[in-house]
């Protein structure tokens, strides 16, 4: 075994986690991916040679990670003569430095998202990951229920006269297919919590609960259940986006 053709192994298995990703659950995604190290070194193996050709000439065989992840959901046979996503070098050597090295910077998303927002194609070219906007704008072609769900979370966090709107966006990230459990937890549990504790907080006064609900869930409640939208939309956005880049890959392919 190589270092360079175990790289070439992890840049394909990256590929297909990518394409895995929205798709399955993350606990299928990763009994998937042993699965398929698996067979790819029983190939490995059982082969004379272990160098890059030949653990290239192994994943032609599994076909690209579109493909393979396509069949894998599908059950229905791709084409494996096309070979392009199989990479012909190791990934990291085209790897861009960081901003502050003086590589891309492609501002606050890139925080947001880590270091995959730099898009590392597996023929070593580097792609830049599309903007907010468009990243929106996919969102609403492929998962609309998921950015309805942000819009919602955004107008309750910027205008709380509107809070009411919460409501509906909380009910649409539960049912999303998206965003995993914990992140439904993130999304509606947190703004929840907060609107308690904000309640809680009010220094005001009330003779009766009732009375004292009324005054300190406008006062203090629903600004800090705004504010901790706005929270969530950071967090939950990057993930819908990423899931729809994948989705969007998927219909062009």
């Amino acid at each position: 075994m190589t270092q360079r053709s175990e790289q070439v192994v992890l840049d394909y298995l990256s590929e297909v986690g990518l394409a895995l990703y929205g798709r399955v659950t993350p606990r299928e995604r990763t009994a998937y991916l042993a699965s398929l190290r698996a067979r790819i070194d029983e190939r490995r193996e059982a082969a004379d040679l272990d160098d890059v050709d030949t653990v290239r000439r192994i994943l032609r065989g599994f076909g690209s990670p579109e493909h393979l992840v396509r069949e894998e959901l599908t059950g229905q046979a791709v084409d494996l003569e096309d070979d392009e996503m199989i990479p012909p070098k190791p990934r990291h050597a085209d790897r861009p430095p960081p901003p502050w090295r003086g590589g891309p910077n492609q501002g606050f998303m890139s925080l947001l998202e880590g270091p995959s927002q730099t898009d590392l194609r597996m023929d070593g070219r580097v792609a830049r990951k599309p903007g907010v906007t468009r990243n929106g704008l996919m969102m609403l072609r492929h998962h609309p229920p998921e950015a309805v769900a942000l819009l919602m979370l955004v107008l309750a966090g910027v205008w709380w006269d509107v809070a009411f709107l919460w409501v509906l966006g909380a009910a649409l990230i539960v049912l999303s297919q998206v965003w995993n459990a914990r992140d439904k937890w993130v999304g509606v549990g947190l703004p929840l919590l907060a609107c308690v504790v904000g309640t809680a907080l009010w220094t005001g006064e009330a003779k009766f609960v009732d009375q004292y609900i009324q005054q300190a869930l406008p006062a203090t409640g629903v600004p800090a259940l705004g504010l901790t939208s706005l929270a969530c939309v950071l967090y939950l956005f990057p993930k819908a986006a990423r899931a729809a880049r994948v989705a969007d890959r998927s219909v062009r392919s």
